[in-house]
């Protein structure tokens, strides 16, 4: 065995990415009736968070103050809670939407999910989560902007606009990772899928990302790119013809991209490619990835360091 799958046809890493989002959907379908199989009430249960997410066919979040559980169900009061193992209920008073599958599972639309989900993402995660349900669902951003205005009260409202003007369309989550690591060190904002082409055999090379008066170029390679051989070879002949017409191209890792510090490590190679300095933090219209009062909790934070200034002060006296 050479590790690799022969799929004939061509795009074969996106296929793969969504057949096995769409096999764990189906998967979480079934948990989810079988489990209604055990509610004695016929309240409808509307399943919503990660659970959600998992029925919709959406990428979860990575890092998350909110715990992975087996499932969620959001209720508008405590009242109307069940007593069912492995369920953890939010309860959250508001008018959202939800929509219903065709053997009667109920889940909270997706962009309801995603404002839900804002009080417990970081600034990232949220860009991360919105361009997943764009790829997904198509949505616009201006949808999503409506949908939060119609919420009288969001925990996390200032973090989701902030991340709505981070967001646009991408190809992968590692793409729209790799993007906010430049973004976040003050490196420009990358051409994403940009095509190159070679004037010798006329050939188009699409690339992930691009800085092309640098001539710089950039690659995610994941576990699921040389799980294909023909994908696998056509990427390395791609990076290889480039290279011959003078690219430089950066592949980047999903370990490349886990903590600052390697995203940090990441720019500064982009950066050095590019033969600029690194400027170490967000252009100014980026200044949104540092703002610290958009941190989770942030405003818990201030709350608890005001309570204890006035009490340093009460004490002085």
């Amino acid at each position: 065995m050479n590790g690799y799958s022969e799929v004939p046809h061509n795009g074969e890493i996106n296929n793969y990415l969504r057949k096995d989002l769409d096999a764990k959907a189906t998967a979480k379908n079934t948990a989810c009736w079988n489990l209604l199989g055990k509610v004695r009430t016929k309240r409808t249960l509307c399943f919503s968070l990660y659970t959600a997410l998992e029925l919709c066919g959406v990428e979860l979040p990575r890092h998350s103050t909110l715990p992975q559980k087996d499932f969620y169900v959001t209720v508008r009061s405590k009242g109307t809670r069940s007593s069912l193992d492995n369920v953890d209920y939010r309860i959250w008073n508001a008018k959202f939407n939800s929509i219903v599958f065709s053997n009667g599972v109920t889940c909270m639309h997706p962009m309801d999910a995603w404002i839900q989900f804002a009080q417990y993402l970081n600034l990232t995660e949220l860009v991360v989560l919105a361009e997943a349900l764009i790829r997904r669902y198509g949505y616009a951003i201006e949808q999503f902007t409506q949908r939060l205005a119609a919420f009288h009260r969001v925990i996390g409202r200032a973090r989701c606009e902030a991340a709505l003007k981070l967001v646009k369309p991408s190809d992968s989550v590692q793409e729209t990772r790799t993007r906010l690591a430049l973004m976040l060190f003050g490196l420009p904002i990358p051409q994403t899928q940009y095509g190159i082409t070679d004037s010798e055999n006329g050939y188009t090379y699409t690339v992930d990302m691009a800085y092309p008066q640098y001539k710089v170029a950039i690659e995610y390679d994941g576990d699921h790119h040389r799980r294909f051989r023909k994908q696998y070879v056509r990427d390395q002949q791609k990076r290889r013809r480039l290279r011959q017409l003078g690219w430089t191209v950066i592949e980047v890792f999903a370990d490349d991209l886990w903590n600052t510090a390697k995203q940090r490590a990441f720019a500064q190679e982009v950066a050095t490619a590019m033969q600029i300095p690194l400027p170490g933090r967000p252009q100014p219209s980026c200044r949104v990835l540092i703002d610290g009062s958009l941190t989770i909790n942030a405003r818990k934070g201030e709350y608890r360091r005001r309570k204890q200034a006035k009490h340093n002060k009460a004490s002085q006296h």
